[in-house]
């Protein structure tokens, strides 16, 4: 083969790597919610999220690039429903399956909790105590069937409010006069807005255990940019459940204060 020939061969097969190499690069579009501290819509650097990281770090062994775009909880489950956002985090629930395949590693669980002003000396030992107070939450969340009823029911008494900010939640039941007495979310972004708004001592957390749920990545069944949903989240099931084994889950998990028993495995 001639030495044109030989240049000529080398210069086609790089330019086929260069191009083979960007087209595996193709980008999917994630849910940037503002849930501290798995998600910040807005990154503390260097933190972007609990949630975040663990998906930037298995997203690496596959052939996709995550985009996050950043969106309410509400428009994020219309979207999923759309194929306009390939990628999100959810817990299991019998409608999600409809539009959503489902990862079966968990990529992190939560523990759900009432929180109220410590000054207004509340006791909630069993869920019908909060019959008594007016209740706060974040729209688009979901609960347990019995939660949800209670929530529900609270609602034809005019005595929830719904937000679209944790932070302002937090303000409005530290408020005087308050808006609503007890707030619900997850314990650890409670124990984050707390930490962050220098509330902690302002606060009570109940230990009333609600419910522990698992999160999973999930893919829209409706994507037009993951071909094979399935290949996709066996990859990064695989990578999540290598991460618990060599330690570094553990530690990412310290580093936002998580300490659930779940980042033991």
């Amino acid at each position: 083969m001639s030495l044109l020939k030989q240049l000529n061969l080398i210069i086609y097969m790089a330019i086929f790597v260069f191009y083979s190499s960007f087209a595996i690069s193709k980008e999917v579009y994630i849910n940037n919610l503002e849930w501290p501290p798995y998600f910040f819509s807005t990154p503390i650097l260097p933190e972007l999220g609990f949630g975040k990281e663990i998906i930037n770090m298995c997203m690496k062994n596959t052939a996709y690039q995550p985009k996050y775009k950043t969106l309410p909880v509400m428009r994020t489950h219309l979207y999923m429903q759309t194929g306009d956002i390939d990628v999100s985090v959810y817990s299991y629930t019998n409608e999600r399956n409809a539009f959503v395949y489902y990862g079966k590693e968990p990529i992190f669980s939560t523990t759900y909790a009432f929180a109220s002003k410590k000054d207004n000396n509340i006791v909630i030992n069993k869920l019908s105590d909060i019959d008594n107070y007016t209740v706060g939450h974040l729209s688009g969340l979901t609960y347990t069937p019995e939660i949800l009823n209670a929530i529900n029911s609270k609602k034809t008494l005019q005595e929830v409010t719904t937000g679209y900010s944790f932070k302002a939640l937090i303000r409005q039941m530290l408020a005087s006069p308050q808006r609503f007495e007890l707030l619900l979310n997850s314990k650890e972004t409670i124990l984050w807005y707390a930490n962050q708004l220098d509330v902690t001592n302002k606060i009570t957390v109940h230990d009333l255990f609600i419910a522990e749920k698992d999160y999973y990545l999930t893919v829209s069944k409706f994507s037009q940019n993951i071909p094979d949903p399935e290949q996709l989240l066996n990859q990064l099931d695989t990578c999540i459940k290598d991460l618990k084994v060599n330690g570094e889950y553990k530690a990412l998990a310290l580093q936002y204060n998580l300490q659930l028993n779940a980042y033991n495995n």
